[in-house]
């Protein structure tokens, strides 16, 4: 997965948000997964197909975080989120 990795949210995923933060189940695996509150952010971002810079982007907006650790935090959450299937990549 590099920076221009457009990803977006699996369609067929319940969710809740908790206090402002993101609770989603994966009916097919009966899995439930809770995100903090930048991993609920990235979740709303990720509504619309998203790269992995433009997430960057709009979270160092928000954030005092230096470009390469927040991509590599980014890439490092988009991967697990994919690996659960709470996420696919989609064409550029």
């Amino acid at each position: 997965m590099d920076q221009n990795t457009r990803l977006v949210r699996r369609e067929e995923l319940l969710e809740a948000d908790v206090n402002g933060e993101i609770v989603a189940l994966h009916i097919e695996r009966g899995q439930c997964y809770g995100l903090n509150a930048v991993a609920s952010e990235i979740w709303r971002m990720l509504q619309e197909p998203k790269s992995v810079s433009e997430i960057c982007t709009a979270l160092r907006d928000d954030y005092d975080i230096d470009e390469s650790t927040c991509q590599q935090e980014v890439v490092d959450l988009l991967s697990e989120l994919k690996q659960e299937g709470l996420i696919e990549e989609v064409a550029r």
